[in-house]
Formats: C-alpha cells, structure tokens, sequence
C-alpha cells in the first residue's frame, strides 16, 4: 500500500524548473485575456481635425455620382437614335420622290441616313415610276410610307430623264458574232458558244472522238443533254469542217475498233467482218446495204464515214 502512495506522489510533485514554467504559463494566458480589454479602456480613436482632408473626400465621392447630363448625352448617343431621330419640326407637303432635296426628306419625317438612301438611289439611274416604288425602298418602313403616301405626286418624266441616267454608262459596242468550227475546236472555243458550258463542251469533243467527227449540226441532239431547242440556237454561231472527218476504211478496221462507233452495233460489226473475209475485200460500200448487212436507216447514218480505197 505504502508503495503505491509513494508512486502517486513521485507523479505530483513537480522540481523547481517545472514549477517555474507552470508560472510563466499562467501569467503568459492572463496577460491574453485581459490585454483587449485594457486596450480598448485606455486607447481610443481621436478623430481627425484635417477639414481638407474631409473636403477631398466628399469631393471624390461626389464626383462618382452620375451626371443627369452624361445620362442624357449616352441616351441621346445610342444607335438607335442616332439611326431614327425623332423630328420635332416634322412637315408634311406634296414632293416628288424624283426630285425632292435630303433636306427636303428630313423635314418629312425621314432621318438623314434615310434620305440620303433616296438620294443615292436616284444618282445610280433608279426612278420612282409610282407612289409604290417609293415605298420599295429598303430603308422606308410601312409606317413611313402610310405617312407620306397622300403626299407623294409623280411628275411624268421626260425621256430626257432616262438618257441622262445612263450618260455615264459606257457606249454599247455591237461584237462580232462568235463562229465555231465543231471539228477542231476544243473546251475553251466551245464555252464561248452561249448556252454550251464546260460539261456539254466535254460531252461534245468525246461524241466527236467516237464518230470520228460530225458531219451536220443535227448530230449535236445525240449529245447526252442537249436539247434540239439549243441546237436551235446556236445554229447560226457553228460551221463544220467535213474534211476533218476520221474515215473508216471497212476493208482495214478491226472488228474491236468498228463496234465501238455509234451508230453500228456489236452485231453489226461482226456482220461487216464476216462479209468481208468472206468475199476478200469490199469493192463498194453500197454492198453492205444491196447485201442486208446493214438494214437502210443505219447505213444511211454510218455511210459518210465508210470508205473502201
């Protein structure tokens, strides 16, 4: 028992250095707690006597505070007031779209913007024919135009007027007609033609490499898009050439270089090579016609590019 007393006590009983810092420690958190205390007893705030001081900033707060003139100046600087101003002078009187002065339009009821529109319209040659073509303007709304219709009254223009809008135009100069010759010209000359663009001309030269050349103008309808109305057309702007024709000598081709023109069939082209080995050589052309090879229609189309020399 003794000796448990003795190790309760060895564990409270502190040597003189501890002591001394459980002190220190005390004293150290009462000087914390009680420092605010002091400090706001004995220390005030002594406000300042400096009137300039206050004076600046009364100043630099009040200069902070918006203006009811700067409101006014930014509402009146916004773009939609800059574009549609308000006319507190608005006059109504009978003008002429085609005479009527930007001033004149202001007072009207027109913003400056607006009326120089007009303006401009008329210096490119445009003319206001009816009350309805003022109103075509894109910078006239519907209600303005509700507004100034009664108003508006046309003078019949002179003809002296059309000529004039058109002075600074350049003279019209009548150009020669663009000829073609269909055997020898390529995309480039083709274009030229009105009504042939680059694809027909493409279609146009390949046709012509597989019939060795066209013959008449009609053969252009066999071209894959052209229409007879266009070969029509351009009739008078095409000559041809038929010496430029690529002749087929039937005694000479090959029966894979016949069967690919247009107008013979793959059966036709074995017809021909057949005939002609059988009897050696073709004499006359017309033998494929007197001997049925070929039936009449197709023997007319084939027969200005067959040769047997």
């Amino acid at each position: 028992m003794s000796s448990k007393l003795s190790g309760i006590k060895d564990f409270l009983t502190f040597s003189r250095g501890e002591r001394n810092g459980i002190i220190i420690l005390i004293v150290l958190i009462l000087i914390l707690l009680f420092v605010p205390i002091f400090y706001n007893s004995f220390i005030t705030q002594t406000p300042s006597n400096d009137s300039f001081f206050y004076s600046q900033v009364d100043s630099f707060f009040s200069s902070l505070k918006a203006k009811p003139d700067d409101i006014a100046q930014v509402t009146h600087n916004t773009l939609e007031n800059e574009e549609v101003e308000t006319k507190q002078n608005q006059k109504y009187f009978f003008f002429d779209p085609n005479t009527v002065t930007v001033n004149e339009l202001v007072l009207l009821g027109l913003s400056v913007k607006q009326a120089n529109v007009v303006a401009k319209f008329r210096s490119k040659g445009g003319q206001f024919n009816s009350p309805e073509d003022f109103a075509k303007v894109y910078v006239i709304d519907s209600s303005i135009y509700r507004k100034l219709r009664p108003w508006i009254k046309i003078s019949k223009l002179p003809p002296k007027i059309y000529s004039q809008s058109k002075k600074d135009s350049f003279p019209k100069v009548d150009k020669p007609p663009i000829i073609v010759e269909l055997n020898s010209a390529d995309t480039l000359e083709l274009v030229k033609i009105k009504g042939i663009g680059k694809v027909y001309a493409r279609r146009i030269i390949a046709y012509r490499n597989l019939l060795g050349g066209y013959i008449n103008i009609t053969q252009l309808r066999e071209v894959y898009g052209i229409k007879p109305e266009l070969v029509g057309s351009i009739s008078s702007q095409i000559v041809i050439d038929s010496t430029r024709i690529r002749m087929i000598n039937i005694n000479l081709i090959s029966y894979e270089e016949l069967k690919k023109h247009p107008y013979i069939s793959e059966y036709q082209a074995k017809a021909i090579i057949y005939y002609r080995n059988k009897v050696g050589s073709i004499k006359n052309k017309n033998e494929l016609l007197k001997n049925k090879i070929l039936p009449f229609e197709e023997f007319k189309s084939i027969s200005s590019y067959l040769t047997v020399y």
